[in-house]
């Protein structure tokens, strides 16, 4: 037993210290994750803050950062959060790349295993192809065990593409997330998101992947290793259909330096 302790501990140890040294290649920007974010279940009014920053001079200058807040506030009747994100990428003083994120969700807790969620988002990505895009939905969150959730619903969705043109778009909204425990405090998390059109079900979706590992160094820091894939079936003129990412995320709950 104590030799699989230590073992763990020297496994947990190596993927901190390889996940610090990740090459530049692969903080690539990632698809904000709700699922990942939620405090269910618990009751109070809670803060954390995600960044990761990068700077190199010399042969080519580069700057990145990438900043994320959030705030939550919990009963034992319902349950709302908001995250705000801000990404920026530069070389050589040319930017290269720049997001902004605002979500906010409002969930009311059924007795059973069902729960009603009403939910905004905003986001701007003019490196993806479109100036903004802007949803509002209603809908379930079916808690089908301890670790797995399925939501189903619908939402309206305005997008505007680098040249002006507005498309408004009624979609089911359905996701399924699972998390399993992958050794001593390390967590394996999948999401899968599917967003079809209403009117256009088989030519007309949005389908999103992600993967990721939670590495708990205390109570307060956890280090986040994520894939993900985002898939548009009619993306905005000149984009590709499929984007892929893999980033690495360092988050600390602030939440604490408030309790006694």
């Amino acid at each position: 037993m104590p030799n699989r302790v230590n073992l763990k501990k020297t496994f947990l140890s190596t993927a901190l210290v390889f996940l610090t040294l990740l090459p530049n290649s692969l903080l690539a920007q990632a698809i904000v994750n709700i699922e990942d974010m939620r405090r269910e279940g618990e009751i109070g009014f809670f803060a954390s803050s995600s960044i990761s920053l990068e700077a190199s001079r010399g042969n080519s200058d580069r700057d990145f950062y990438s900043v994320l807040l959030r705030f939550d506030v919990n009963t034992k009747d319902t349950e709302s959060f908001l995250i705000l994100q801000d990404n920026e990428r530069k070389s050589n003083n040319k930017l290269s790349d720049k997001s902004r994120f605002l979500h906010g969700r409002y969930i009311l807790l059924g007795e059973d295993r069902v729960h009603w969620e009403l939910y905004s988002q905003y986001s701007e990505n003019p490196f993806r192809n479109y100036q903004k895009r802007s949803v509002l939905g209603l809908g379930m969150r079916i808690l089908l065990s301890d670790t797995a959730r399925l939501g189903i619903g619908v939402l309206k969705e305005d997008e505007k593409d680098l040249g002006g043109l507005t498309t408004k778009t009624d979609r089911l909204g359905l996701y399924l997330r699972d998390l399993k425990e992958a050794g001593e405090n390390i967590h394996f998390h999948s999401t899968l998101y599917l967003q079809p059109s209403i009117e256009n079900f088989n030519n007309d979706y949005k389908a999103s992947i992600i993967l990721g590992l939670d590495f708990n160094v205390n109570t307060n820091l956890k280090i986040t290793v994520q894939y993900s894939s985002f898939h548009d079936s009619s993306p905005p003129m000149l984009a590709q259909k499929t984007d892929e990412s893999l980033s690495t995320k360092f988050s600390y709950d602030l939440s604490t330096l408030w309790k006694d």
